[in-house]
């Protein structure tokens, strides 16, 4: 599969990444003609097996390689409580509705740990056109992303968030919530090219009604251009957290 014929008539092969395949691999690069061979099908629930389990494929495939996030005191609990009502249930109706309930409750848990983190995209590129530095270098109009990668960070030894230290926080989280992720960035006009770190933290304002799982506390570029190279801190953690405290999550 990492090998496929070009779209000519020499039926040269080429090196292949992609990571989804066309219904006939073998013979995708090539129109077929039958339609009795037509590997799709205009069958609504055919098309609807196929959307779903390419939709739950991923989904599934997301939550395992998070399911160390769940291993925290609280979800644990639950398990062991949702299979003792479980054994229970021929005995009363209240153990049957215990084990329903603290069972999607447990799912529910597993799921929302397991969830890929995700940044507001639209903020972190108005952030970087109000750059005065960045703003020369990168249009809103020429700029374009080229990679992109965010992920939990492990463990709960960052020095910006004792919160997440205390017992009560450890029993519900084997992390801090907080992510770390980076954007490749380049601009086809200025030829710049710029990586873009960044780092966040759930967030949560009362007083306001506001909140932000994924609010943005550090952020700097490393950007090349022509030959030179420079850095230029955007966000800074030590202001940012003066006015901030981050939201530990139950």
């Amino acid at each position: 599969m990492r090998f496929r014929p070009s779209q000519g008539n020499d039926n040269v092969y080429y090196h292949w990444w992609a990571n989804f395949h066309a219904a006939d691999p073998e013979n995708g690069h090539k129109t077929q003609r039958d339609p009795s061979k037509f590997a799709y099908s205009n069958n609504l629930f055919k098309n609807d097996y196929w959307e779903w389990r390419m939709r739950a494929a991923d989904y599934l495939y997301q939550i395992s390689q998070r399911l160390h996030r769940s291993n925290d005191g609280w979800t644990r609990t639950l398990v062991a409580w949702t299979s003792f009502s479980f054994m229970m249930a021929n005995q009363a109706l209240f153990w049957k509705v215990h084990a329903v309930f603290f069972g999607l409750t447990t799912a529910a848990r597993i799921r929302d740990k397991g969830a890929e983190p995700t940044i507001d995209e639209v903020m972190v590129l108005d952030t970087i056109f109000q750059n005065e530095r960045l703003s020369k270098l990168f249009n809103k109009e020429t700029y374009h992303v080229i990679d992109y990668d965010q992920e939990w960070d492990e463990g709960l030894k960052n020095p910006y968030f004792p919160e997440y230290r205390t017992n009560l926080a450890k029993f519900f989280n084997v992390d801090s919530n907080t992510t770390h992720g980076k954007y490749k960035i380049g601009d086809v006009e200025t030829g710049a090219m710029m990586t873009l770190h960044f780092k966040t933290m759930p967030y949560s304002n009362n007083k306001f009604n506001f909140t932000e799982p994924f609010m943005v506390y550090d952020m700097y570029a490393e950007v090349s251009h022509n030959g030179e190279y420079f850095t230029e801190h955007i966000v800074k953690a030590e202001e940012h957290l003066k006015t901030k405290r981050i939201f530990v999550v139950w």
